[in-house]
C-alpha cells in the first residue's frame, strides 16, 4: 500500500524534478524557490529531505 511520501515523490517526479530517496535529496533547478512547490516543502518538513540546487 502506498504511503503519503510515495505520493509526494510521484507528483514531484511528474513535474520533472529528480529525487534520490536513498540519500533523501531533491535536485531542484537553480534560480527558483523550492519552497513554493508544495511537495518539496512537505518532503523537507515532514520527512527531512534536503534540497540540492542543480545548474
Amino acid at each position: 500500500m502506498a504511503n503519503k511520501r510515495d505520493g509526494l515523490l510521484y507528483r514531484l517526479r511528474k513535474k520533472g524534478i529528480k529525487c534520490n530517496t536513498g540519500k533523501r535529496e531533491i535536485y531542484f533547478p537553480y534560480g527558483k524557490d523550492p519552497m513554493e512547490v508544495v511537495q518539496v516543502r512537505r518532503l523537507h518538513d515532514e520527512y527531512k529531505f534536503n534540497v540540492q540546487f542543480t545548474i
